[in-house]
């Protein structure tokens, strides 16, 4: 299988990843390729998620299709991240 999206670009999250403190609409750019093992499981993508100020917050896997590239027409916008 191909990668459905290329690497070291910035995507949005499609859907929240609580571990990781993160939510659906938050900015994550992606790192390495993982191709499923086994035929009908999505493919995923490491994914490296920093904070405002460029320090890595998080690096965990998602699928391909819980991430989707920016557009020219989204907007990013300042939340604090909770923390435990």
């Amino acid at each position: 299988m191909s990668q459905k999206w290329p690497l070291y670009k910035q995507v949005a999250l499609l859907k929240d990843a609580p571990d990781e403190g993160l939510s659906a609409g938050d900015v994550v750019t992606t790192v390495e390729f993982l191709e499923s093992p086994e035929p009908g499981v999505s493919n995923g993508y490491f994914v490296e998620a920093s904070n405002a100020l460029g320090k890595t917050i998080a690096v965990f896997i998602v699928h391909e299709d819980d991430i989707e590239l920016l557009t020219d027409h989204d907007m990013l916008s300042r939340r604090t991240l909770e923390t435990a």
